[in-house]
């Protein structure tokens, strides 16, 4: 009697493997290319507009708690509202222009090609050099919440957006 019910649990345990490796592969299957020309920019704030590829907001298909991915652009002179993440990691990798990345009071210039890391709970804001549109991808993980986003004052000695 054992004997057939370990036998039952083991048919059960590889049939679940299965099922869970068909799931598996089904999603491997189902990449999905998203084009950042083909989505709608939504307003962030005067001078600051995004194009939400993947995460919470992203369109069908792409949609992911795991990490968010965003391509924003900064008119000239903008900036992001000063904030930090809770938990969430932020990275920005520069494609066009150039600008400034603001970690608590202390700016570091930045353009393209360059790649900032930003751990949780550091202050940021990124603003645009005058003259230039700022163009960049923020990738955030896990994926970017407005619960996760703090927005605070700017640092004494650091400019306001």
């Amino acid at each position: 009697m054992l004997n057939k019910y370990i036998g039952m649990a083991s048919l059960c345990f590889f049939v679940s493997l299965g099922a869970m490796a068909a799931e598996a592969k089904q999603d491997v299957s189902a990449a999905k290319v998203i084009s950042p020309s083909e989505l709608p920019f939504v307003q962030v704030s005067q001078g600051v507009r995004l194009k939400e590829l993947t995460g919470r907001a992203a369109p069908d298909g792409a949609k992911s708690q795991l990490g968010s991915v965003a391509l924003f652009e900064l008119d000239p002179g903008h900036a992001s509202a000063w904030s930090h993440n809770k938990a969430g990691e932020e990275s920005f990798f520069i494609l066009e222009g150039h600008g400034e990345v603001w970690t608590g009071g202390v700016a570091h210039p930045v353009g393209p090609g360059d790649y900032i890391l930003i751990p949780p709970a550091v202050v940021r804001s990124i603003r645009a050099s005058k003259g230039e549109v700022l163009k960049f991808y923020a990738i955030t993980t896990p994926a970017w919440s407005k619960d996760d986003d703090v927005l605070v004052p700017a640092p004494k000695g650091a400019p306001s957006p």
